[in-house]
């Protein structure tokens, strides 16, 4: 498939995300991208979650994390090709979507407050959410995608405004926690930049003078020996890597030389604890792996997918003090996931 770039017409994109997310066949197909071992885990933790959703359609355990656990285990639906009103799990997805709607406030945000409020990690959270309503858009009935659009809208505003606050040179174009903060951070920036990728193909009117100076403060981030940094005076990780590569691929800038010493510095580097966060370390090195594709995929993928499959409980679920274990359990399924290319967001 050949690369897009970011503001493609959204017509093609939403009849793309239509396509790519037909139901699971129940029978194997010869050319299952997926091993048959990696299928099953990842039906396994879908069955899991599925016990655990919240009569409102969320996902969670942690209070200050509910709206980013339901995004993450909405999309680990869909990753697997299960879609919105369909199949097994269909309702669990428009419930789930219907959880992300009643968690977003008058002024825009989606978080797991009480109307939208602003606190700790509300743009994690906000563009989280965003990045879900956006991947289910194009496959939800249509009295769903007209809420769905609405709020896309609004929750698009909410990341623009945040990035034209005035900051210092080093930290403008990238976001950090609130949306008022005057600093910026790889990692909240990485899950806004995909939220304004999937509010475009969604229809969403983003300028693409966001675009670049979102692009230019993630190659600030690049580390010269390879790898990006969090922050200015940081090194870099495993997680701050795939974030930096996915971030600049799913922009347009796959070819960028930072993206390429990117992928090197994860293929030399092991995988570690993510330094406490391991589920978040594994989504965005798969994602990365395969938008790097070439050499690194071979490499990085079957070492990231073993490294997962040994770490999945006997009921389905993954888990390890990480919030709670429907968020480890949602970001493993989606990490195993990247080879069906269900979701747009996956699309090279």
């Amino acid at each position: 498939m050949s690369r897009r770039s970011p503001l493609t017409a959204s017509a093609a994109l939403l009849a793309l995300a239509c396509v790519c997310a037909l139901p699971v066949a129940a029978a194997r197909a010869d050319d299952e991208p997926v091993p048959r071992e990696v299928e099953y885990a990842i039906d396994h933790g879908l069955e899991w979650l599925s016990k655990c959703q919240s009569k409102d359609g969320s996902w969670g355990t942690e209070p200050s994390t509910i709206a980013a656990s339901t995004a993450l285990s909405t999309m680990a639906y869909m990753a697997r090709g299960h879609v919105p009103g369909q199949g097994p799990y269909g309702e669990n997805i428009n419930h789930g979507v219907d959880a992300l709607l009643s968690k977003q406030g008058n002024n825009g945000v989606i978080n797991s407050r009480s109307g939208g409020m602003i606190g700790n990690a509300t743009m994690y959270e906000h563009g989280i959410c965003t990045v879900a309503l956006c991947e289910a858009y194009g496959m939800l009935d249509p009295e769903r995608q007209t809420k769905v659009r609405v709020a896309i809208a609004k929750a698009a505003r909410v990341i623009l405004d945040a990035q034209r606050v005035k900051k210092p040179p080093e930290e403008q174009g990238g976001w950090r926690y609130e949306n008022t903060s005057t600093d910026s951070d790889i990692s909240v920036s990485g899950w806004q930049l995909m939220a304004l990728r999937g509010a475009s193909n969604a229809g969403a009117n983003i300028p693409q003078q966001a675009i670049d100076d979102g692009i230019a403060y993630i190659k600030k981030r690049a580390v010269p020996s390879g790898g990006f940094s969090y922050r200015t005076t940081s090194g870099p990780n495993p997680a701050r890597t795939g974030t930096g590569v996915l971030a600049l691929s799913l922009m347009g800038k796959p070819d960028m030389d930072e993206v390429k010493a990117g992928g090197d510095y994860l293929i030399r580097t092991p995988l570690g604890n993510g330094d406490g966060h391991y589920f978040y370390t594994v989504y965005y090195c798969a994602q990365a792996a395969w938008q790097l594709g070439d050499k690194y995929w071979p490499v990085l993928n079957p070492r990231i997918t073993q490294d997962v499959l040994k770490k999945q409980k006997g009921d389905g679920s993954w888990g390890g003090g990480e919030t709670s274990d429907q968020y480890c359990t949602a970001m493993a399924i989606l990490a195993l996931s990247v080879p069906y290319r269900y979701l747009p967001i996956y699309q090279r």
